[in-house]
């Protein structure tokens, strides 16, 4: 092979190299630009339950929804959830029963409404915290648990309470009003006793743009190599005359 070919392909190394590098670094700048300008989305304003999930509807999407509820605590039973975590705490929940008002539900009938009063630190003794018989909250809409087949609804040492490990409403069903809705809310306000639990994190959207524009800058640096590649390749195979030149 010629000292000039050997040449050209170095030099066509050392540009395929300068572009490759040029394209991942415009890409890597894009990809932080599309993390810088992530937009935060917070959780749409509070609605009317009625308008998002109807007593026992599967939740789809009204799960994570913030809403407004109008009821009267019903005279039932509260749950107290064991096994939490809140902000590294070993926690409890106070469930209460809410009985949505008839025209609030959108169905002209009152529904039970699992509401997660708040919370407080495991082994801390508290009273139920009743509060007033009629109440307004805001809060959102959390997905059911699953019932558990050791959880028997013990007496628990709050007063006018039962033990649970769930916040299942197929299993408050066995001693709540119903129909019951089929997913929980989690109030704001909390109450004296209980501290309300922390609102829904906001989430945070990628800048499509700036993200498409760096895979755009990368797939330019993969089809930058193939092409040298190619090229180097072909300037690279010795063509047969002057083989038969070097032989001679």
């Amino acid at each position: 092979m010629s000292a000039a070919r050997v040449l050209r392909l170095v030099a066509g190394g050392v540009v395929t190299l300068i572009i490759l590098a040029a394209c991942a670094g415009l890409g890597w700048w894009q990809w932080t630009r599309a993390s810088e300008k992530a937009t935060t989305v917070t959780p749409d304003a509070p609605v009317p339950i009625a308008s998002i999930l109807a007593p026992a509807q599967t939740p789809a999407g009204a799960i994570g929804r913030q809403a407004t509820v109008r009821g009267t605590w019903a005279d039932a039973d509260a749950v107290v959830v064991t096994g939490r975590v809140v902000d590294g705490t070993p926690a409890e929940f106070l469930v209460r029963a809410l009985v949505i008002d008839a025209d609030a539900t959108g169905t002209g009938s009152v529904a039970t409404l699992p509401v997660i009063v708040g919370w407080h630190a495991a082994g801390e003794p508290v009273g139920p915290d009743p509060g007033p018989v009629h109440v307004s909250l805001t809060g959102y809409l959390r997905a059911a648990e699953q019932a558990r087949p050791e959880d028997e609804l013990p007496s628990a040492t709050v007063p006018g309470a039962v033990w649970s490990t769930t916040v299942s409403p197929s299993a408050l069903a066995q001693f709540w009003p119903t129909p019951l809705y089929s997913a929980v809310f989690v109030a704001y306000e909390g109450s004296d006793s209980w501290l309300p639990l922390p609102p829904p994190p906001p989430e945070t959207h990628l800048n499509f743009r700036s993200g498409a524009y760096a895979f755009e800058w990368w797939a330019f640096g993969g089809f930058a190599v193939f092409i040298a590649a190619r090229w180097m390749r072909d300037n690279g195979r010795v063509e047969s005359g002057e083989a038969k030149e070097e032989v001679s």
